[in-house]
């Protein structure tokens, strides 16, 4: 119990204000370090806001306690701060301007044993915060939320609190910038015990995290300031973040992706897929893609079709091609002990291998007790998959796939990858990196985890959602995990079908899918798997069709915004701060977005209701169900109807 204790490192990064008499000062940059027990910085934001670092890893007794300081003409834009505790651990500062913006790069060292904790905590407080990660409860801004400390790894919310699309990117509206390094075994929690507390924590010792190497633990990280939240975010993703290196398909952002998934499930075939593209036409509903979804294949991993099911795949695909659809199916990165394909990707090691790197490390997934996985760090087995892949394209006819799972919860217990990592985020960014060389023609391939994989021209899909209005993965995290997508760089959103998955039996009622579409009618893409059709209720299809009426009034808007995104970096959907950021409103309102800098929209999210409050910040706004011109700048009551989606265009 002893070591445990004398293993723990503490810091606590805190609005205190508060000067004890008798420390000593150190300027560095435009900041202050406070010595003593315990240490702290004073941080000066762009819009005045001041922070403190209370640096308990480092507290002991002054004669043990040591620092040095570096300065010099010829880093007069530079100075360093070095503050050590003996065998316990070492804390390094260091100020530096970076394309004139100031920046503190921090970090602390473990001195004693592989065991120890470091953990450095920012109180929240007195400013909103942006970035993160995708969650189960998706509130905007972070600071609405409460989340107990766990890995900050991509994950399908299922394991851990941090879900499959994430960046180690915080943000505030005041103007400070955080970013942790990659290899760092991070673990987060955000006003864990309302607190208003976001603390950073880097440990192995009972960690998801790979310490192949023993090493002691480290916590770096970087904290930049500039004048608010539009102009730290500008500089923090020129620094950090990829831009995209093209876009997807223009056809899947101009039209909606309909998928098997929710009305079938497994229980689909050749007779019910045709069915299915004759509904969707009958109806006069556009489509881009076509999804076939799972159990399409005999068993999971075999990659090819299951004759018994689709005794004409090829002529099925050809069929669907002659209707003017694409085709895509869905692929896993799991092959199941009973697959035909299992033995042999043993055999040649291309699944990921246990501790002793001979064996398959087996894993669970929701369709399996039991299955290998593949290793994306091994290029031979990468390979291998992406040749499966092209034999579906030359063999049936295939265009594209949407790859699920690669979250690092799925990864074995013990395992050795062919290609050594600490962050198991790395096997996460390997797959989707992988798959999309698999696309380069067609671009219509979706994935469900990003980690710095901005770059890719690819869908990235919100997590499963629940098929009820709530904050808890239903409608309004529609509008939400949108918002935090974009806020860590990620373009080409795909929200989760509408009207959610009717898991549990839990099927949407008419007004909830209608208000679903109405949502994502105007988002980067938007993607149907329950059946309108099957509500055998007019009122709703009129609706739904002028929903898809309406995206493709301002497809030509997304499709140049897509493409500016690959220039620019900035994302086609925005929160309202993009325009307006220091506007107290813009900073907050969760259920209204940008669809670039000009067209504001505000869905209805919330059931039976004939009225919503909107906010609109300043400028001259048009109505566009109207025709009305509204001065923002203000909050309005606006009454809806149930076809009514609210937007409006900046005229000034």
């Amino acid at each position: 119990m002893t070591r445990l204790i004398l293993c723990v490192l503490v810091s606590v990064l805190s609005w205190s204000q508060a000067h004890p008499n008798n420390d000593e000062y150190i300027q560095i940059g435009s900041h202050v370090l406070q010595l003593g027990s315990p240490t702290t910085l004073h941080l000066t934001s762009g819009r005045g806001s001041t922070m403190a670092l209370l640096d308990r890893s480092t507290d002991a007794p002054t004669a043990k306690l040591t620092h040095k300081t570096r300065t010099g003409p010829s880093r007069s834009n530079e100075t360093e701060v070095e503050l050590t505790n003996p065998n316990i651990a070492r804390r390094h500062l260091r100020s530096y301007l970076f394309d004139d913006v100031e920046c503190l790069d921090i970090s602390i060292e473990a001195l004693e044993c592989v065991t120890q904790v470091i953990t450095d905590c920012i109180f929240m407080n007195g400013t909103h915060w942006y970035g993160g990660a995708e969650m189960h409860q998706q509130l905007w801004p972070l600071e609405k939320l409460s989340m107990a400390m766990g890995p900050y790894v991509a994950s399908d919310n299922s394991a851990f609190p941090y879900g499959a699309v994430q960046e180690r990117y915080f943000y505030t509206s005041s103007g400070i910038g955080i970013w942790i390094e990659e290899d760092i075994p991070l673990y987060v929690s955000i006003n864990a015990t309302g607190d208003h507390m976001l603390c950073l924590q880097s440990k192995y010792d009972n960690s998801i995290y790979r310490n192949f190497d023993n090493s002691l633990p480290v916590l770096n990280y970087t904290m930049c300031v500039e004048k608010d939240v539009m102009s730290i975010h500008t500089f923090m993703s020129e620094r950090y973040i990829s831009k995209p290196t093209g876009t997807p398909n223009e056809d899947v952002l101009r039209k909606p992706i309909w998928s098997t998934w929710a009305q079938y499930k497994k229980n689909i075939n050749q007779s019910l897929v045709l069915e299915f593209v004759d509904n969707i036409l009958k109806n006069n509903l556009t489509i881009s893609n076509l999804e076939i979804d799972e159990k399409w294949m005999p068993n999971f991993g075999d990659l090819v079709f299951d004759t018994m099911k689709f005794p004409d795949a090829k002529g099925m695909v050809d069929e669907i091609h002659r209707k003017g659809m694409a085709v895509t199916t869905w692929v896993p990165p799991f092959v199941n002990l009973e697959s035909s394909n299992f033995d042999y990707a043993a055999s040649k090691g291309y699944l990921m291998n246990d501790m002793s790197g001979g064996r398959p490390a087996l894993v669970s997934w929701w369709e399996a007790k039991w299955a290998g996985i593949i290793d994306f760090t091994n290029s031979e087995a990468t390979e291998w998959f992406l040749g499966n892949l092209a034999n579906l394209r030359t063999t049936y006819g295939i265009d594209s796939y949407k790859f699920d799972a690669g979250d690092a919860n799925y990864l074995p217990s013990d395992y050795k990858p062919a290609k050594e990592f600490r962050n198991p985020d790395v096997f996460a960014r390997s797959y989707a990196e992988a798959v999309a060389r698999v696309d380069n023609s067609s671009r219509r391939h979706e994935v469900r985890t990003g980690r710095k994989t901005q770059s890719l021209p690819a869908m990235t899909r919100m997590i499963d959602k629940n098929s009820d209005w709530t904050y808890e993965q239903g409608l309004k995290t529609i509008v939400t995990s949108g918002l935090v997508f974009s806020s860590i760089g990620y373009s080409f959103i795909l929200p989760d079908m509408v009207g959610g998955n009717g898991y549990g039996g839990i099927w949407p009622d008419a007004e909830l899918f209608i208000r679903w579409t109405q949502a994502n009618a105007l988002m980067p893409t938007i993607q149907f798997a329950i059946t309108p059709w099957t509500y055998n209720n007019s009122t709703l299809m009129s609706i739904i069709q002028q929903m898809l009426t309406l995206r493709g009034k301002y497809a030509d808007t997304i499709v140049g915004l897509a493409r500016e995104s690959v220039t620019t970096g900035a994302p086609i959907m925005r929160p309202l701060w993009w325009i307006a950021p220091t506007d107290e409103s813009a900073l907050t309102v969760d259920d209204e977005f940008l669809l670039g800098n000009d067209l504001l929209v505000a869905p209805v999210l919330n059931p039976g209701v004939k009225s919503r409050k909107i906010y609109l910040p300043v400028g001259q706004w048009r109505d566009e169900i109207h025709g009305t011109t509204v001065s923002g700048g203000q909050w309005i009551d606006y009454p809806v109807r149930l076809e009514d989606l609210p937007h409006f265009t900046k005229l000034s």
